[in-house]
């Protein structure tokens, strides 16, 4: 797309989402907030955006256009063809909804630089963000078949290697109070529920916690449901875990607010545990660049910085990482069996078929497990981290 067109579009979603935003002057007989939006100067700077104001008090930013997603260009059959195909013209698009956010949180930012008042928004943007993942994960859980699922394997097959080292490191959890936040389908909750423990499953989504408690009644155990996001958790004051488990969720949420909600239900002595990705890796990023349909749009993988927050939180914080050489496997998978990203989750498809891959997980297993001890820089080029803290 021409840069000058990309600029135009920016400008265009900006001004949509400005306006009518609810927001509130500081100081006295300062501009109305629609006064302002209409006083505000746009120029293209090299690939960013400029965005600069005189009144109340004079201001400026710098957006780079790379940030947001644009639509291609084009109305003939073929175009059309190719947004089809790309998702772009799917009312639940998630691109659509990324930059729904998006630019809210630069219609956000430059009002706060301004000096106005942002809390409407700011609490607008974060419901907006909670349904979309609600809806999303409520769509997933009616497309799968969660009977079918092998939970055993799903937890203990080569190729679940965060699994593995969580279920080790917790030891034995029979009897023990287990909060399983963002559950998901089930896999986890009722693995530990096997295993002994008693287990609270909470999830956003009505639909991913129905699930979970038909994979409980097919395996034979029990789970109690509790809806709710993990920013928010809503219980009661005195509900104390012996172990608060978090899989694959910190990338969906605001990371210190959720560890900030859930360590006062941390029993004395008890065990915070999480697996989440990690940002770095060129290659994984390609990847996540490529699978929209199966990811939402405001997933943040985890940065150094996050992981440095643990150790605010917490007086113990240990680190594990997986996923380093052993991620060939998800390149032979692209790239040699010429599998759709968007058609499958690769994160779980490689779980199910674990035992089809252990010939060639298992020696790189082990080569990782060496290249990460002898060159430890190497470790935030993992695809995952496992952080266990205790209190």
């Amino acid at each position: 797309m021409a840069k000058k067109i990309k600029f135009e579009s920016f400008k265009y979603r900006f001004l949509i989402a400005a306006q009518g935003a609810p927001f509130s002057s500081d100081r006295a007989n300062q501009l109305g907030w629609n006064d302002f939006v209409r006083g505000i100067e746009f120029g293209y700077e090299k690939g960013a955006v400029g965005i600069a104001w005189q009144r109340p008090n004079p201001g400026c930013m710098t957006i780079s256009l790379d940030e947001a997603r644009f639509y291609f260009r084009g109305d003939s059959e073929k175009d059309a063809a190719r947004q089809r195909d790309s998702g772009l013209m799917d009312a639940e698009d998630p691109i659509k909804l990324q930059n729904g956010i998006y630019f809210k949180e630069i219609v956000m930012r430059v009002a706060e630089s301004a000096g106005y008042k942002t809390k409407d928004i700011v609490q607008t943007v974060h419901d907006e963000r909670i349904q979309n993942e609600r809806e999303f994960h409520d769509a997933w859980a009616d497309s799968e078949d969660v009977e079918k699922i092998d939970v055993r394997a799903s937890n203990e097959v080569c190729t679940a290697p965060e699994m593995r080292y969580i279920t080790q490191r917790l030891g034995n959890i029979k009897g023990k109070r287990l909060l399983d936040v963002g559950c998901g389908l089930g896999e986890a909750s009722v693995y530990f529920a096997i295993l002994g423990a008693d287990v609270t499953s909470s999830d956003l989504s009505q639909g991913m916690l129905d699930a979970t408690t038909r994979l409980a009644q097919a395996n034979g155990v029990n789970v109690k449901q509790h809806v709710a996001s993990a920013e928010n958790m809503q219980l009661s004051p005195d509900a104390k875990f012996d172990i608060i488990y978090a899989g694959n969720l910190l990338h969906h949420v605001d990371i210190e607010e959720t560890i900030t909600r859930i360590k006062p239900h941390l029993a004395a002595g008890g065990m915070f545990v999480t697996w989440d990705p990690l940002a770095y890796n060129p290659a994984i990023n390609v990847y996540r660049s490529m699978a929209t349909d199966v990811r939402t749009p405001d997933e943040h993988p985890l940065m150094w910085s996050d992981i440095k927050l643990f150790h605010k939180h917490f007086g113990t914080v240990e680190t594990r990482y997986f996923w380093f050489t052993t991620l060939i496997i998800f390149v032979i998978m692209a790239l040699a069996q010429r599998r759709n990203p968007n058609e499958e989750r690769f994160w779980k498809v490689i779980v199910q078929e674990g035992n089809k891959w252990g010939w060639l997980y298992r020696p790189l297993e082990s080569l990782d497990r060496l290249l990460l001890a002898v060159f430890p820089p190497l470790r935030l080029l993992c695809w995952n981290v496992v952080i266990v803290c205790t209190k």
